[in-house]
């Protein structure tokens, strides 16, 4: 009898060690998306005026003020929100609760968008559809929402604006998404994406080609050059929107340029906008594998 139960007792102890195991080999199987904002759009005009006063009926400031002119900050809806927002459900058991005393506790966490400018990665959940939200004063409302993102990639979401003026950034934006570590970006070095409306004539070293209003075009580095030229421009009196040498055999990183809608005012007179920034996708997957292998040795 006393074998019986004793080897009872090694089944259960057996199963459930091999429970737990499996649980945890699931708990690191889930490996996370990084994702990286990025807001690109005309620049908001300049303007510049005092304080307002507690009589303006308005509550604009008062430019005629005596005091000296002071450069406003920009109205909210004429630039994106600075931040959004998305919920990490944690459920939570107290010990000797039922099971239907089980509560879902909601994690907020953010991310940062940047306004033509280059941003970082953050991880996010994977294979779910990810709804961001914007806070309006204390309020929070719903803004964009991402499709499910891949375990393990790494993506970068522009936003356009829909709207004009200085409601430009108010109703729900455009969305490019972009797959750095897609076959379509593997061992380039120079990609450049036209947002804008017109269509843009490019130079790639003695490559010449027009990149219409959406078109992508990416290359790869020429072996044995020093110095890559590059150049584009558009409209019949072909307006530069950069033109420049680059040194592509050096770093393995891969230069991203983006064309957009530009106001003029705040563009050196041109209607097509540059965004740039640079990154290194492998470099980035490297780093995220050697994360996983070491979480592989790390005991628990």
């Amino acid at each position: 009898m006393k074998t019986y139960l004793y080897k009872i007792l090694i089944i259960v102890i057996t199963s459930s060690l091999l429970s737990h195991a499996q649980e945890s080999s699931e708990k690191k199987e889930i490996i996370p998306a990084k994702l990286a904002i990025i807001a690109i759009g005309p620049k908001p005009p300049r303007r510049y005026g005092s304080a307002a006063k507690a009589d303006d009926q308005d509550g604009e400031p008062d430019v005629n003020a005596g005091s000296a002119a002071a450069l406003l900050p920009p109205k909210p809806g004429e630039i994106p929100p600075r931040r959004l927002h998305f919920e990490l459900k944690k459920k939570k058991k107290k010990p000797g609760a039922k099971k239907d005393d089980k509560k879902s506790q909601k994690d907020l966490k953010s991310i940062n968008v940047t306004f033509n400018n280059p941003s970082h990665f953050i991880e996010v959940p994977p294979s779910k559809t990810l709804k961001l939200q914007r806070r309006d004063k204390s309020e929070l409302s719903d803004y964009i929402s991402i499709s499910p993102l891949k375990p393990g990639s790494m993506t970068v979401i522009l936003l356009r604006p829909t709207g004009k003026g200085d409601k430009r950034w108010v109703s729900e934006p455009k969305q490019v998404k972009i797959d750095l570590l897609g076959d379509e970006l593997k061992n380039k070095r120079l990609a450049i994406l036209n947002l804008s409306r017109k269509p843009v004539k490019s130079i790639y070293h003695d490559k010449k080609k027009m990149i219409p209003s959406g078109g992508f075009q990416a290359y790869e580095s020429i072996e044995g050059l020093e110095l890559h030229r590059i150049a584009a421009a558009y409209g019949q009196e072909n307006k530069i929107i950069y033109n420049t040498a680059l040194r592509l055999n050096k770093s393995k990183r891969l230069l991203f340029y983006v064309l957009y809608d530009a106001n003029p005012n705040t563009n050196d007179g041109r209607t097509v906008g540059l965004f740039r920034t640079s990154m290194d996708p492998e470099e980035e997957k490297k780093k995220e594998q050697e994360k996983i292998e070491k979480e592989k040795v790390t005991p628990e």
